[in-house]
């Protein structure tokens, strides 16, 4: 069996559809490739989840072609939703034209904000989240909503444990206390977080990682969330075997111009 596994999207509708021809999972017009859709070969896409909601007011500026994206604008607002919901359009499109169960969207803390009413708008930095929030928003349509609803919180394929933010039932739970309690600390410390569970490995997204991949819990979690930082991109591939995983990162994994000083003391790009 093999998984292609992509960590936190972010309304970043080009990334994804990159991602997935990279990985010979889809063609151009955004349809699943053979290697997907064939039921001779057993290959599996996993999202682990935040489909919805950009990460920066830059990314939300591009997202709805405006010069500032201002969310308290109600023209703004009503685009980025729009924007958002004909990317989900896709996404549900692309799983529905596949056999059952050979795509996995994995819920994660902002998907779930985007069809809670209960729970307010999720802030990143300096801009928040404010589609389909009442008073502030539009509504988010039945039928999306009851897809995103149908989202499992985790998948264990053959020892290997899949979720958005952690292996512990508590870590995927979105309740006011994953916030007061930020429920992420467990990658931080110097324990073994899938001891006493029956998964030899995991693989999360939910944390911003530059670079590549990060390993937390003792060597035994690989966390994913490697898509926000400008055009970079990563994604898994994973091998799984009797003897184990052989697991392989693909894609752009670090692009920056860091500035040199110039012989002036000024700085200057590097060329």
């Amino acid at each position: 069996m093999r998984l292609v596994v992509v960590g936190d999207i972010h309304a970043q509708s080009d990334k994804l559809w990159r991602i997935l021809r990279e990985a010979d999972l889809s063609d151009d017009e955004h349809r699943p490739s053979d290697r997907l859709s064939d039921p001779e070969q057993d290959v599996r896409l996993v999202l682990l989840g935040d489909l919805v909601h950009a990460k920066s007011r830059d990314r939300y500026a591009d997202l709805t072609e405006v010069r500032r994206y201002d969310e308290h604008n109600p023209r703004h607002l009503r685009k980025a939703e729009a924007a958002q919901e004909a990317f989900l359009r896709e996404v549900m499109a692309f799983q529905a034209a596949l056999p059952a169960g050979r795509m996995v969207v994995l819920l994660g803390n902002h998907d779930h904000n985007a069809i809670d009413d209960e729970q307010g708008p999720l802030r990143t930095d300096d801009v928040s989240h404010l589609e389909w929030k009442a008073a502030y928003g539009g509504e988010l349509p039945a039928d999306l909503r009851a897809w995103i609803a149908g989202w499992p919180r985790e998948l264990a394929i053959e020892g290997l444990h899949l979720a958005h933010v952690g292996p512990r039932p508590e870590h995927n739970t979105y309740d006011h206390g994953f916030y007061l309690e930020n429920r992420r600390r467990w990658i931080y410390e110097e324990i073994d977080a899938l001891e006493g569970t029956p998964y030899r490995l995991g693989i999360y997204g939910h944390t911003p990682v530059r670079g590549g991949v990060n390993i937390a819990s003792q060597g035994r979690a690989i966390l994913l969330d490697t898509n926000g930082h400008g055009e970079e991109y990563a994604y898994l591939e994973v091998e799984i075997a009797p003897q184990g995983y052989r697991v392989r990162m693909r894609g752009l994994f670090f692009d920056e111009l860091i500035a040199r000083p110039a012989p002036d003391g000024d700085t200057a790009d590097a060329p």
